[in-house]
């Protein structure tokens, strides 16, 4: 388990599944049961907390990313001058400076990951000519995380492409159907999929561009792996 202080009322928290097993929890258990990750998340903040900076009557959240190798805990500390939006927006710009510190590594480095995003970037728009114009995307806004869980153990299509963003604080789903997938077929997928989450209006290409991509290509193969 590892701690990164983010500011003086926010701290990061990687933990892996290590970590979980031997607390004897999964992610999946701590998202079911509200009491235990209540209790699970304070235990936490005692462990990490070694300057004692969140006092017992401090108003306190916690914002949990489930990712594959555990989860990220966001623990901050609420008072007059730092409010729930400003914790938000902290969290958000955190996001950014993690990818603004690719400044700081070396010219050879910068190029490598350049031209690696290029060459992912290439290979997806030849994926999508070769699929022809019959190929069907659909953007889904999801009310929170776990409805990417339910989602994921109802579409069972494998040839499916899904990639799982984060955008102003809300997670989004996008469904590709390849070429020659009939209509019958996407309609019964998409109302599987709308009994957790409703249809978007953002397009998939705004998403590549401006969102954080939390899972791609298969990410709905991904959330079976780990949940």
């Amino acid at each position: 388990m590892e701690m990164e202080r983010i500011n003086d009322n926010t701290i990061r928290v990687m933990i892996e599944n290590a970590d979980l097993k031997e607390r004897g929890v999964s992610v999946m258990e701590l998202l079911e049961n509200h009491d235990r990750i209540e209790s699970f998340f304070y235990n936490i903040l005692s462990e990490v907390d070694t300057e004692h900076d969140f006092e017992e009557d401090d108003q306190i959240t916690f914002q949990i990313l489930p990712n594959r190798n555990g989860l990220e805990l966001f623990i901050s500390k609420l008072d007059d001058d730092n409010e729930v939006g400003d914790v938000i927006n902290n969290l958000m710009a955190y996001a950014k400076n993690k990818s603004d510190k690719v400044d700081e590594l070396s010219e050879e480095r910068r190029t490598e990951l350049k031209n690696s995003d290029e060459n992912e970037k290439v290979a997806e728009n030849v994926q999508a000519a070769n699929s022809s114009a019959a190929a069907t995307i659909i953007t889904l806004e999801l009310p929170e995380f776990e409805s990417a869980i339910s989602i994921a153990h109802v579409i069972s299509d494998s040839e499916i492409l899904s990639n799982l963003y984060r955008y102003d604080n809300i997670f989004y789903l996008t469904l590709k159907f390849p070429a020659g997938v009939t209509s019958d077929v996407i309609a019964i997928q998409k109302s599987l999929a709308i009994e957790f989450a409703k249809e978007s209006t953002i397009q998939s290409d705004v998403l590549y561009e401006h969102a954080e991509k939390v899972m791609s290509t298969d990410a709905l193969q991904q959330i079976k792996d780990i949940f």
